[in-house]
């Protein structure tokens, strides 16, 4: 004969299945692979162009950590307001610049980690960790990207996007510059004593690079590198 599972055995699954995937997520390890994942996903977005990978997943990994901690009874209204103004302040430094902004927003965010942690002395462990993990990632990504994509982009071409500081673009066609990122082939290069928004015609150019502006196509500038040939011209 069938056996049903009565609304007693069930609701004592659901209740050790939840206990279990508790226990799991405030656990040392996997509070430092949560915490890894989070902290490089959210900062490998600030450098890349969108919203991608990094950042869902870095969100995701965020979430599944707090419901562990809250979930668990590690977590109170207070720790949840130390969270998201610390949050709030650490996406603020995006936009003011003198890193007190951002200062705040890290020690708000340790402060909470700290408060809502079952041990103390993982959680250092499993932060420390991260900030290595996080680190790695975000050298690698600059070594892609550079500096120009992304979040960072309006702050580094913040002369570019004022129209009252550029030239006519006309006027600068044949002019040269050094390339102040790499070309992949846009980037930033000094034309004049400014800082612009240029591309290549597809052509790799090195930071550091002389270029030249070879012409314009509506707000593009499109430039070249200055070959051997050039420089003796």
């Amino acid at each position: 004969m069938l056996q049903y599972i009565t609304l007693p055995s069930l609701q004592t699954a659901m209740t050790n299945f939840s206990e279990t995937m508790q226990t799991l997520i405030t656990s040392p390890v996997l509070v430092t692979i949560l915490l890894s994942i989070a902290f490089a996903g959210l900062a490998v977005e600030m450098f890349t162009p969108g919203f991608g990978a990094g950042g869902i997943l870095g969100i995701a990994a965020g979430g599944i950590f707090l419901y562990g901690h809250i979930a668990a009874g590690l977590v109170t209204n207070t720790d949840i307001l130390l969270l998201t103004a610390a949050i709030i302040l650490l996406v603020l430094e995006l936009f003011v610049p003198g890193g007190i902004v951002g200062i705040l927003g890290m020690i708000g965010l340790l402060w909470a980690l700290f408060r809502i942690s079952a041990d103390r002395a993982d959680m250092m462990i499993s932060v420390s960790i991260a900030f290595i993990v996080t680190i790695i990632a975000v050298i690698y990504v600059i070594r892609i990207v550079g500096f120009e994509k992304g979040m960072f982009k309006p702050m580094i071409l913040q002369e570019t996007l004022r129209p009252d500081t550029l030239p006519s673009l006309t006027s600068i066609i044949g002019k040269r510059g050094v390339a102040k990122t790499p070309l992949r082939p846009s980037g930033v290069a000094e034309i004049e004593s400014r800082v612009m928004d240029v591309i290549t015609e597809g052509r790799y150019v090195a930071k550091g690079s002389e270029i030249v502006v070879i012409r314009t196509e509506g707000m593009k500038i499109i430039v070249s590198p200055v070959t051997n040939k050039e420089e003796t011209e």
